[in-house]
């Protein structure tokens, strides 16, 4: 019996859409031709802040209530050296969602657009309550809800369509180091999941 790596599996499944087709959405596309009109840019990053500033920390904090620390594990053990990785892991999202909230903040400003006011769309809602309940699942399954949320943003941030926006946001404002880590991110999750 062969042992294949969780992570080889979840990328070799096929997925509907592709990774492919998702992060070449007309949306990303006006994005990343800069021809998204300001209102819209204004919607998402609205929603997007409802995600990153309130359902991300409580669903990473979540998963980090849920790592198994026993004080029967000695300091070097295997159980407690993968714990400690994990938290790493999470902590860093942790670190990672902070300046991501601070950029809605800085793009705000810098372009004038108003984030205040909008109302919780159902996508986000039906998402971020899709967050709550993986999260109340388990440990194992939150970490490959977080994994799947990361490999997509690094494919997103690898897509040229996108990386023109990034570009010239990181001019503004430094986005790209949140693209950074959130790859980053990812291939640390690989690594534990």
């Amino acid at each position: 019996m062969s042992s294949i790596k969780l992570t080889d599996h979840l990328l070799s499944t096929p997925t509907n859409p592709t990774y492919d087709e998702a992060i070449r959405h007309p949306f990303l596309t006006e994005a990343g031709n800069g021809t998204l009109p300001l209102p819209r840019l204004a919607l998402w990053l609205s929603q997007d802040r409802i995600y990153a500033a309130h359902a991300y920390p409580r669903f990473i904090g979540a998963l980090i209530s849920r790592i198994p620390f026993h004080q029967a594990d000695a300091i070097t053990s295997p159980r407690e050296q993968q714990n400690q990785r994990i938290l790493q892991a999470l902590v860093k999202c942790l670190d990672n969602i902070v300046r991501e909230v601070d950029f809605f903040r800085d793009t705000s400003e810098t372009f004038g657009i108003s984030m205040e006011g909008w109302i919780e769309r159902k996508g986000t809602r039906d998402y971020t309550a899709e967050m709550s309940r993986v999260a109340s699942s388990g440990l194992f399954e939150g970490l490959v809800f977080l994994w799947a949320m990361e490999r997509v943003w690094s494919l997103l941030a690898e897509s040229f369509s996108i990386l023109v926006v990034l570009t010239f946001l990181e001019r503004v404002i430094g986005l790209l180091r949140c693209v950074e880590s959130c790859k980053e991110m990812s291939r640390l999750l690989v690594k534990i999941v």
